[in-house]
């Protein structure tokens, strides 16, 4: 017991900061490959490779230099079919490293870099469009400093990453989410399935629509800015403070939600 003592002593009293270093490498990619096997089937398999090499480790520690020896000739045949089992997702996880070295290698060449919030107004506005050019009825709220809770708990909770795709399926028209809005919380989308407060003002225009009023009532109850896209014709709108603005165009659109975000269409360039 003194002599494991002694070398442990020994082996820590020469602990270097390039040793620090070395063991928050490990330990980040470590934790990269938990997130990335997660949810997937090869997570007990992976754990009982880890206790594996652990207990080899150990023995070869103490001292106990033939079980040491048999793990570690089984170590090589072992890898081999660990690779067999795990080539879905390892490829996957190649292709992922794949992809992010190519896009960074783009934008450090157009020297281009995304701003926090760009991303999220992108994904916005190209949903936007596309609802637009398939007249596919939407109501997106986005949410600001007066709490809408209240609206949210009446939909569906998602708490989800925004994207173009996700937001055209929750306005799909035979989707179960498709006639209610959807709550953006800065860069999430908090929920869908949502019925604003029945809106109703004879000094309206008997043109607009159940969205639109919706939208209207919701940006003069609270400082919430409600982009509309009409299923008659396709046309965006977008309400903020009991007014709404009708037929906006993409660029305006983009103004909105750089805004909202507080991105600088300048500096997003």
């Amino acid at each position: 017991m003194e002599k494991f003592i002694d070398n442990a002593v020994e082996k820590f009293s020469v602990f270097t900061a390039n040793d620090a270093a070395d063991i928050l490498i490990l330990g980040l990619i470590f934790f990269l490959v938990y997130r990335f096997i997660r949810r997937r089937r090869a997570l007990p398999i992976l754990i009982g490779v880890v206790v594996y090499v652990l207990a080899m480790q150990l023995f070869g520690f103490i001292g106990f230099k033939a079980t040491y020896n048999l793990m570690k000739w089984l170590t090589v045949p072992g890898t081999i079919v660990l690779i067999i089992i795990f080539q879905t997702d390892i490829r996957s996880a190649l292709e992922k490293i794949g992809t992010f070295v190519i896009s960074l290698g783009k934008m450090m060449k157009n020297k281009v870099f995304p701003v926090p919030g760009s991303m999220e107004a992108e994904a916005i506005a190209k949903a936007v469009m596309r609802l637009s050019a398939t007249k596919t009825g939407a109501l997106i709220v986005l949410e600001r400093n007066t709490g809408i809770e209240d609206i949210g708990q009446g939909g569906t909770k998602l708490d989800a990453v925004i994207s173009p795709e996700l937001i055209c399926n929750l306005f799909f028209s035979p989707a179960p989410l498709h006639d209610g809005a959807i709550i953006i919380r800065k860069k999430r989308i908090s929920a869908a399935g949502c019925f604003l407060p029945n809106y109703s003002d004879p000094s309206l225009n008997s043109y607009f629509g159940s969205r639109h009023r919706a939208a209207i009532g919701m940006s003069r109850t609270s400082d919430a800015g409600v982009i509309v896209v009409s299923e008659e014709d396709g046309k965006i709108s977008y309400a903020n403070g009991g007014e709404l603005s009708r037929g906006i165009d993409e660029d305006t659109l983009r103004d909105i939600l750089f805004s909202y975000y507080g991105v600088s269409k300048k500096r997003n360039k």
